[in-house]
């Protein structure tokens, strides 16, 4: 019997996530719960489109089973969501769980579903995607811990999960994640036509009131074609274009593994007193290096601070982390040029403002 991995994050979630992150985001929670109905199929489709294939079960199975994904963060989402340093660390997980299970099309599947939630920010839309992916993460950890799945029997489990996805995720969501191979293209919202794609509304007409139009499509249809048939034979001499409609070539179903890809501004966070870079600095500052060289584009390194203690002392130690992202970020391969260096900017430890917040170094996009 297939398992229904939807339903049961659902019923994990749904309601439990939707009180805490309401409060956090500052949204209704009727209206938090409704865009985790769009959330969660929408990661539950990507890992099926990651996990579709040997290769990329294997990886996501690697990925699950590293040290990052935590299976126990269901039992205190009181906790995670206080807005304290466990909300930052769970939306900076977050954001590089979906980099990398999105990868390039991250920016354009986010800005698709803040579309779809209505929640009133974006931002907030974009928060709760990274809170639920480490939550959805963990709760597939746990399964296959549970049922001692191999890759194939990931494969296996994410693929039975296409037919519970078909009929909960938007036709718009669909072309985004690049699911259409998978799931077709005709979602809940907007049901298929009973008449097929490809029939035009004179073909319709006649159908229905067998319109002299109707009467002689038919033969409109073969004088076009050999028309379009001449046209094509003439195209084919060198310097003429062809007279061809667009060929839609369907996308191929990669393997995107999570942790390869963070959406920019990345951010690096730091331990209190200190300017070592540590572990998960590392991996986002690598993932933020690939992209930046792959997009070609400039950054600004901005160090923050809080304002407690000595303001001299806390400026200074956020130079220092800014320079050691700057130099890490070099030694990646990305070229100095291409790198701004911004002075430091002090946040408040209240609302927000977390001091784990305050302890970060940010990688933007240079205006």
């Amino acid at each position: 019997m297939a398992i229904n991995l939807l339903e049961m994050l659902g019923d994990a979630l749904g309601d439990q996530v939707a009180s805490h992150a309401s409060q956090f985001l500052g949204e209704s929670e009727t209206g938090t719960k409704s865009a985790l109905g769009v959330i969660l199929p929408a990661l539950l489709g990507g890992l099926a489109k990651a996990g579709s294939t040997e290769e990329g079960a294997g990886g996501l199975l690697k990925t699950l089973t590293g040290l990052d994904i935590d299976t126990g963060l269901l039992s205190n989402l009181a906790g995670l969501f206080g807005g304290a340093d466990r909300t930052s660390s769970l939306i900076t997980m977050g954001s590089q769980l979906v980099g990398g299970l999105f990868g390039d099309k991250t920016e354009s599947i986010l800005g698709t579903i803040a579309s779809l939630t209505g929640l009133k920010s974006p931002s907030s839309s974009s928060n709760l995607v990274y809170m639920a992916a480490p939550l959805v993460f963990g709760f597939l950890k746990k399964w296959v811990a549970e049922k001692n799945l191999d890759a194939g029997g990931l494969m296996r489990l994410l693929a039975e999960q296409t037919g519970f996805l078909k009929g909960k995720v938007d036709d718009r969501l669909i072309g985004a994640l690049g699911l259409t191979p998978l799931l077709g293209g005709a979602s809940k919202d907007r049901p298929a036509s009973s008449k097929p794609a490809l029939v035009t509304t004179a073909a319709a007409e006649a159908d229905e009131g067998g319109s002299m139009l109707g009467k002689l499509l038919p033969w409109v249809l073969v004088l076009g074609g050999l028309i379009g048939a001449a046209s094509y034979l003439r195209g084919c001499q060198p310097g003429e274009p062809t007279a061809t409609g667009p060929v839609v070539t369907p996308a191929p179903v990669t393997a995107a593994i999570p942790g390869t890809a963070v959406i920019l501004p990345a951010k690096v966070y730091f331990d209190t007193g200190s300017a070592a870079i540590g572990a998960e600095g590392k991996a986002t500052i690598d993932n933020a290096a690939a992209r930046i060289k792959a997009q070609g584009v400039a950054v600004d390194i901005t160090g923050y601070t809080d304002k407690t203690g000595d303001m001299a002392v806390n400026e200074e130690l956020a130079k220092q982390r800014a320079k050691a992202v700057r130099d890490a970020l070099l030694a990646a391969g990305v070229p100095d040029g291409s790198i701004n260096m911004k002075p430091p900017m002090a946040i408040t430890t209240t609302g927000s403002g977390t001091d784990a917040e305050a302890r970060r170094v940010e990688i933007s996009k240079a205006n």
